[in-house]
């Protein structure tokens, strides 16, 4: 591995550009170096697996990772197997001083937390697929900062589980990864016990400090992801409402109904249809 050097944002800009979108292949034969930046950068893992050297540390990456890069990281990528292909956007620090200003507050997530290692997040697939689309969109425009800030304010809009969790910036990171981490039928099929292991706290002190956040039991914040997985899986799959009921962890089809008649008041099957209905 080279030593490290500084990179910088004009190296990758045609004229008239303020930003940089592309797909990466990395290969297991390449010698990538160490590197900080002169500009803040965001990239997720389409396929592949790997590893993020970053600032000493060595963090496995494989599909669905997505990791948000400071400017003082000093970092570079090594690909296992066949390799691994990533999209990475790379643009000023001007940004994300703007986005936290108007959006973020003191958030102390993001590009903002002050850990050693940079925010990492694990996504579903359904959501690499969203982000992958929209970044191919983008790459047929001038990378103008229209585009830039419609791009980032998608993609954190997609990421960020729900309202709550990103207006709340007390909220403790351990919890913020696993409401970000628990979005797939494995973790659901476990139900609340799959939640507190992402959590790696005990079940007491998770409830708690859900309470305190989120004014809800755990229980009812668990379901709440649940179909809010749900919703989705209705809104563009034709999935058979009795395979989604499985997927989101519930044995039986009325306590689904029931859930959801709770959550968004009305069943699963009215809400298919009104979707349908206004595509």
């Amino acid at each position: 591995m080279k030593r490290d050097s500084q990179f910088k944002l004009s190296y990758f800009l045609s004229a008239n550009e303020v930003f940089h979108i592309a797909r990466v292949n990395i290969t297991s034969s390449q010698d990538l170096s160490l590197h900080t930046h002169d500009y803040a950068e965001i990239l997720w893992i389409e396929k592949g697996t790997g590893y993020h050297h970053v600032n000493g540390r060595q963090v496995r990456l494989s599909a669905g990772d997505m990791v948000m890069i400071r400017p003082r990281d000093c970092h570079t990528f090594s690909a296992t197997g066949r390799g691994i292909t990533l999209v990475n956007i790379a643009f000023p620090t001007e940004t994300i001083d703007f986005l936290r200003s108007r959006y973020f507050g003191d958030s102390n997530l993001y590009f903002w937390c002050s850990t050693l290692l940079p925010f990492h997040i694990k996504l579903s697939q359904d959501i690499v697929k969203r982000l992958s689309s929209r970044a191919e969109e983008a790459m047929k425009y001038r990378r103008s900062r229209l585009q830039l800030d419609s791009l980032l304010l998608f993609i954190f809009r997609t990421i960020t589980a729900n309202q709550e969790v990103e207006d709340n910036s007390e909220i403790p990171l351990w919890l913020f990864n696993a409401i970000q981490k628990y979005n797939s039928p494995e973790h659901f099929a476990r139900g609340v016990a799959g939640f507190v292991d992402l959590c790696d706290r005990n079940i007491d002190h998770v409830n708690r400090i859900v309470r305190i956040h989120f004014y809800k039991t755990l229980t009812e914040l668990v379901n709440e992801f649940r179909m809010r997985y749900a919703i989705t899986q209705l809104a563009i799959t034709n999935m058979p409402i009795k395979q989604i009921c499985s997927n989101c962890g519930f044995r039986n089809l009325g306590h689904f109904y029931k859930t959801f008649r709770a959550v968004y008041h009305q069943t699963p099957r009215e809400y298919r249809k009104l979707n349908q209905m206004i595509v």
